[in-house]
C-alpha cells in the first residue's frame, strides 16, 4: 500500500476525495498520452477519438507545432482498425509517471487491452517529452485542469448516483476497500474504459462532457444527465454485479444470450450486468430529474445499447422500472425479472429491411418507395430517415430527413412513401441514435441498426 500511494503521488496530478474512496485525476502522463494522439494525423482527421475543444485544443495544435514532425507522431498514427493500439497506448499512461530527472518510467505492471504500446516507444515518448517541453505546458495549465476537477463532481452528480445506489442496493462493503480514481481528459473522446490496476486500485478513464469543459455548469441539465450516464453505469458495475453473482445459476436458466444478445462481446451473465446497469441509470434520472423529459433521453441510450448488441434494452429497462415501483429493493426484483426474462425471450427477434446491405447501388423511383420488412412494424405516422450522399464512390454529404404520412399496409410489413432527395447516388440508413424516433417491431424491437440500401435515381 505505501508503494502505491507513493506511485500515486509521484503522478503530477491534481485530485480530490470524494464519496467511496473516489478520487478525480488529471495525471500529468495520462494527458501527454492524450496530447501525441491529438498531434497524430488520425487524431486530428477523426471526428470522435479526440475531442478538439477550444480553446484547449487549439492551444496543444499552436504550442505543439514545432515538433509536429517528430518520430513518434507517425508511429503511434493508429487508425479505427487498431484500435486496441490506440486506447491501450492512452490508457497504459496511467501506469508511469516521470522521475526525478524527468524520464517517463513504469510504475506498476498495467496493460489496458493488450498492445504494449507505451513501452514499445518510451524511448521516442521521452525523446518528444524533452523536444517538445511538455511538462512546461502541463505545468502552465494547471489552473484549467484544476478547475475541471473540482467541478467534475457536481458536473456528474457523483454523490447523487451513490446516494440513490446506496438506497436501492444498500452499501456495498467489500467495494469500500478498493481505491476508486477516475482519470479524466478535455481530449478524450468515444471511450469509456473501467480497469481494475491492481487488487486495491480500479480507474475509470471516460471522456468528459464539452459544457464542463467549457466551465458551462448551471445550464443544460439534459445534456449533464445524458453524460452523467458514462460515470454511472461505471459506478454501477460495483452494486449489480455482486447482486448478479448471487443469482448466477438463475440467470443462465433465464437469460438466454441466443434471444437477448447480439454479438456484444459481453459473455454470460456480463451481457445481463449490461442490461441490468442501463435499467438502473434509467431508475436513477427518472427519479432524480422528475421534471426533465426523461423517457426522450432513456431512448436515446437504448437506441446506442441496441447497435451495441443488447437488442431488447428498451424492453428490458421498461419491466425493470415496473418492478421497481412495487418495490425499491433492487435484489428483490430479480426473481420477478427473470421470470419475466425467460417467458419473454423466446419471442425477441430483431426486425430488418428485405434486401438490405445490397453491395452495388440499385435503381429507385423515389415518388414510390416501398420498404419491406421481416415482419410487422408499429405504424407511425412519419418516418425518420438519413441519407448520405456519394460522389465518385465516395461518401460526402448526409442529412436527416422526416417523411410525413407513409402509407402502411394492413399486416405492418410494408411501408410507402415519397422520397424528396437531391442525391443522385445515396445511402438510405433507418438509425438515428439521438432521437425517440424510430422503427419498432410490433413487439417492441427497434429496427437491425445496420440496415441500409444503396440507391440510384
Amino acid at each position: 500500500m505505501k508503494k502505491l500511494i507513493l506511485i500515486i503521488a509521484l503522478i503530477l496530478s491534481v485530485s480530490i476525495a470524494a464519496q467511496k474512496n473516489v478520487k478525480i485525476e488529471l495525471p500529468e502522463s495520462y494527458e501527454l498520452g492524450n496530447i501525441i494522439l491529438a498531434l497524430t494525423e488520425y487524431g486530428q482527421t477523426d471526428p470522435y477519438d479526440v475531442q478538439k475543444i477550444p480553446p484547449y485544443y487549439d492551444e496543444i495544435m499552436t504550442y505543439f507545432k514545432p515538433v509536429k514532425d517528430h518520430p513518434l507522431l507517425q508511429k503511434v498514427n493508429y487508425s479505427r482498425s487498431d484500435w486496441k493500439k490506440f486506447l491501450g497506448f492512452r490508457t497504459d499512461f496511467y501506469a508511469f509517471s516521470f522521475d526525478e530527472k524527468g524520464i517517463l518510467k513504469r510504475d506498476y505492471p498495467f496493460n489496458s487491452f493488450g498492445p504494449k504500446e507505451v513501452d514499445e516507444n518510451i524511448e521516442l515518448i521521452n525523446d518528444f517529452v524533452k523536444k517538445s517541453n511538455y511538462r512546461a505546458f502541463f505545468k502552465d495549465h494547471q489552473q484549467f485542469y484544476n478547475t475541471l476537477i473540482n467541478n467534475y463532481k457536481e458536473y456528474y452528480y457523483i454523490n447523487d448516483t451513490y446516494a440513490f445506489l446506496d438506497k436501492i442496493v444498500g452499501k456495498v462493503t467489500a467495494e469500500n476497500t478498493k481505491n476508486y480514481v477516475i482519470a479524466i481528459s478535455p481530449l478524450v473522446g468515444g471511450q469509456n474504459c473501467h480497469r481494475d490496476i491492481n487488487s486495491s486500485l480500479t480507474v475509470d478513464f471516460p471522456d468528459i462532457g464539452e459544457d464542463l469543459i467549457r466551465g458551462n455548469l448551471k445550464n443544460n441539465i439534459a445534456r449533464r444527465i445524458l453524460d452523467n450516464h458514462t460515470v454511472f453505469s461505471e459506478i454501477d458495475h460495483g452494486y449489480v454485479n455482486p447482486i448478479s453473482d448471487q443469482y448466477s445459476k438463475e440467470i443462465t436458466a433465464a437469460f438466454n444470450l441466443n434471444n437477448w444478445d447480439k454479438k456484444s462481446g459481453y459473455p454470460g451473465i456480463s451481457s445481463f450486468n449490461e442490461y441490468m446497469t442501463w435499467a438502473v441509470y434509467d431508475l436513477f434520472i427518472r427519479e432524480k430529474f422528475p421534471k426533465e423529459k426523461t423517457d426522450s433521453l432513456s431512448t436515446i441510450y437504448h437506441k446506442v445499447n441496441i447497435r451495441r448488441g443488447f437488442i431488447a434494452q428498451n424492453l428490458f429497462s421498461e419491466k425493470v422500472i415496473e418492478l421497481y415501483k412495487k418495490n425499491k429493493s433492487l435484489e428483490k426484483l430479480y426473481t420477478p425479472l427473470l421470470q419475466w426474462t425467460k417467458k419473454i425471450g423466446p419471442k425477441i427477434s430483431q426486425p430488418s429491411v428485405l434486401d438490405a446491405n445490397n453491395s452495388d447501388f440499385e435503381k429507385a423511383d423515389l415518388n414510390n418507395m416501398v420498404l419491406r420488412f421481416t415482419e410487422p412494424m408499429k405504424k407511425t405516422s412519419t418516418l425518420q430517415l438519413r441519407l448520405f450522399e456519394y460522389i465518385d464512390k465516395k461518401q460526402t454529404s448526409n442529412t436527416i430527413i422526416v417523411v410525413k404520412n407513409p402509407v402502411w399496409s394492413k399486416d405492418g410489413k410494408e411501408v410507402k412513401f415519397k422520397l424528396d432527395t437531391s442525391y443522385k447516388n445515396f445511402e438510405l440508413r433507418f438509425y438515428v441514435y439521438n432521437s425517440m424516433s424510430g422503427f419498432y417491431s410490433q413487439k417492441g424491437i427497434l429496427l437491425n441498426p445496420d440496415n441500409f440500401l444503396l440507391l440510384t435515381q
